[in-house]
């Protein structure tokens, strides 16, 4: 005998203590209920298998086992708590009705069919995660707060949060700084553990948003600091909040109001004594608050910039049970961040011995203004973050992962990567690392864009993390100096912002990157785009072709793409390889353009800069043109995937920003074409819009309007591109 699935299958809560749904199991049966519509919308006559969701208090914290009853056409989830419900229902989407943890993101879901027989040994388990409290900070959230699902921004937010708990995680940050409270209670709702950024300690108002105007000093606003921490608490936990369980990871901190050391606000403080002695007294009143309100909460402290720096001096005392947070320097290694031309390059890693519990602060996205990515996927090769996690959780670092997960589509390959880490602890077998991670990856490939089309989407990731320029020494290099898509935007900016300001000298802003005068600087970044700019181009070539290549296949595939409802997605009924091909173009097609079009961008503003500095202001503006149109052409291929339910995803590029650095290209224009044809501006009008016999004959300065700055340059290159 067997249990049958099918479009007629209900899932009900049946616990004999509880009568009815848990708020966050109720969300997850609702899930499985959207997600059984779809995997069967082909239709069955026969009666559908009940699910069964009840608590198993048997089993240990967020454990599940899922079983079935041919005789009573049953299938039973039974967990240990609501996230082991609802990990147990999420394990039927995903091996039963062939839901990834990742579809809305990835447009994956699995092609209608009648049914689905279940035999009578089918199985579904758990076992404990490697990570204790691991999860998302869902920070830099720029895409994804002005772009919604039906026009609703909790419909956002929830398919974050789901799909969050789709992949194991437990915990989340639900945006940066305040504006992660209009989402605070829907990730309670949803059963999700939630922690605060380190510059919000407990969730608290900023000093400066609470007393505007005042400069906060310690110990003087001592009372002003506390009543902003008892409001925080208050809010989230005890009679006030209404819950018995806030499942609150309080984050205690004590930073300044523009999320710098505390000292920047009150300078008195000098010697690195009296500064880790405040940063311990404060950071001691709010665990004492805590632990008056929530007394068996989790708490946790980041070890962030001046505070690590402080800790391993031996000058930041933190109570026993407080969780330590290590965090990478955003580029996935597990080092002091740059910041501005700081680097020391010192290790930040969990210490194994070290007492007490560890845990880490890890980027897949990071927004630095200098070389990161946010818009793209990490250009670090999987293989070094792999180990690098592995590393992490060798060394006592598994009590808390907040991953920085901005937008979420960007990073899906790295943030599944991640989920199997933190779930896994490893990537399992084979014993070599780089195998391991071919077998992951090309897994990925299946699983999203189709058994046939894996092996060469996996050759384009590889591609992909080859392809990244390295910005540090080139006498040592290393795997975590990789150029992201705002080394392309940024550096630009910074250039051209230097040029317009009259100074010739060494720009401070590149320090971190290159030393020397502004004419060596900008020869530097001029070679490192050169140098990257074919690697992109090629690139962007095998994407097409692979992309093509899926097009000409028809083979089916058991796994459809679509972004929400099978009734409504004509895409349920393309071929697997059309499907493929729209992923491969939505995602490494697509990031893989933004690279070359902003390293081409860049390179053309490196020859416009040499040039204006040579005089030479004709060319310089031309190629200032031509730079902007690559970085507009950046931005039309972000808006150019959109599509379905993607419609508007990409219109707040706001921090990577690739239309600004077009815009900022502009401005030059307009200096440049000062320099060379003011005061009266007639000259290259005449040379680029009149007839060679015309051209020097001056009798009237002009009989027309004064041309643009686009309409000299549409002119140049019509004279120069012929």
């Amino acid at each position: 005998m067997s249990v049958v699935l099918n479009g007629h299958s209900t899932v009900r809560w049946n616990d004999a203590e509880e009568a009815s749904a848990p708020e966050p199991v109720a969300f997850a049966i609702e899930d499985l209920t959207h997600d059984l519509g779809v995997a069967f919308a082909g239709g069955d006559s026969m009666d559908g298998a009940t699910i069964k969701v009840r608590y198993d208090r048997t089993l240990a914290t967020e454990q599940y086992h899922v079983t079935v009853d041919p005789a009573a056409n049953v299938v039973t989830v039974a967990g240990a708590d609501d996230l082991g419900c609802i990990y147990g229902l999420y394990a039927i989407s995903r091996e039963w009705l062939g839901f990834e943890d990742f579809w809305f993101w990835n447009d994956q879901r699995p092609a209608p069919r009648a049914s689905l027989a279940l035999p009578d040994t089918a199985r579904l388990g758990s076992h404990p995660a490697a990570v204790r409290y691991r999860g998302w900070f869902v920070n830099d959230e720029v895409l994804i707060v002005s772009w919604n699902i039906r026009n609703d921004n909790e419909l956002t937010w929830r398919m974050v949060f789901s799909t969050l708990l789709r992949c194991g995680g437990n915990l989340v940050i639900p945006g940066s700084g305040q504006n992660m409270a209009p989402h605070w209670d829907l990730a309670h709702r949803m059963g999700l553990y939630v922690n605060q950024h380190h510059s919000t300690p407990l969730g608290s108002r900023l000093f400066s948003e609470a007393y505007p105007g005042l400069r906060p000093r310690w110990p003087e606003d001592r009372d002003k600091y506390e009543a902003l921490w008892r409001e925080a608490i208050g809010q989230r936990c005890g009679a006030a909040a209404g819950r018995d369980d806030p499942k609150v990871v309080w984050t205690l901190g004590f930073r300044g109001s523009c999320d710098g050391p505390f000292w920047t606000d009150d300078p008195r403080y000098v010697t690195d004594e009296d500064r880790g002695r405040v940063l311990s007294e404060a950071m001691r009143d709010e665990y004492d608050l805590v632990r008056a309100a929530d007394p068996d909460a989790p708490v946790a402290a980041y070890l962030y910039s001046e505070s690590l720096e402080l800790y391993r001096k031996g000058l930041l005392h933190l109570p026993d049970d407080v969780i330590k947070i290590w965090s990478d320097n955003g580029y996935g290694r597990m080092m002091v961040r740059r910041n501005g031309n700081w680097d020391p390059r010192e290790p930040a890693m969990p210490d194994a011995d070290d007492p007490g519990e560890n845990g880490i602060y890890y980027h897949a996205s990071f927004f630095d203004l200098q070389a990161a990515n946010h818009i793209t996927q990490m250009p670090e090769s999987a293989d070094d973050i792999a180990r690098e996690l592995e590393t992490v959780i060798a060394r006592g670092g598994d009590s808390l992962w907040a991953v920085n997960c901005s937008n979420i589509k960007p990073h899906v390959f790295t943030l599944d990567l991640i989920a199997r880490l933190w779930c896994d602890g490893s990537l399992g077998e084979p014993a070599d690392p780089h195998a391991q991670v071919d077998a992951f990856l090309l897994d990925y490939c299946r699983r999203y864009y189709g058994e046939p089309f894996a092996p060469a989407v996996a050759r384009l990731f590889r591609a992909y993390w080859d392809a990244a320029a390295d910005f540090g020494p080139q006498d040592d290099p290393q795997w975590d100096q990789k150029c992201g898509e705002q080394f392309y935007t940024y550096i630009p900016r910074m250039m051209i912002t230097h040029y317009l300001s009259g100074s010739r000298d060494e720009e401070n802003d590149l320090k971190w990157l290159v030393r020397g005068d502004f004419a060596a600087q900008i020869a530097w970044v001029k070679q490192l785009c050169a140098d990257a700019l074919p690697r992109y181009e090629r690139l962007v070539r095998d994407c097409a072709r692979a992309a093509l290549d899926a097009e000409g296949a028809l083979s089916p595939d058991s796994r459809d793409l679509g972004a929400l409802d099978a009734s409504r997605d004509p895409t349920v009924r393309q071929s697997a390889g059309a499907r493929a091909a729209r992923l491969i173009r939505d995602t490494i097609g697509l990031q893989s353009t933004i690279y070359r079009e902003c390293a081409a961008g860049a390179l053309l503003v490196c020859d416009a800069l040499e040039q204006a500095l040579a005089g030479d202001f004709k060319h310089a503006f031309y190629h200032a043109g031509l730079a902007r149109e690559r970085f507009r052409a950046g931005d039309a291929a972000m808006r150019a995937r959109e599509h379905g339910v993607w419609q508007g995803f990409w219109a707040n590029d706001c921090l990577a920003d690739v239309k600004f650095s077009g815009q900022v290209c502009g401005a030059l224009m307009s200096y440049l074409r000062n320099r060379g044809d003011g005061p009266h501006y007639y000259r290259w009008q005449h040379e680029f819009r009149y007839p060679e016999q015309w051209r020097d004959v001056i009798v009237v300065l002009n009989m027309e309007n004064h041309e643009s700055d686009d309409g000299i340059f549409q002119a140049m290159k019509r004279a120069w591109q012929e």
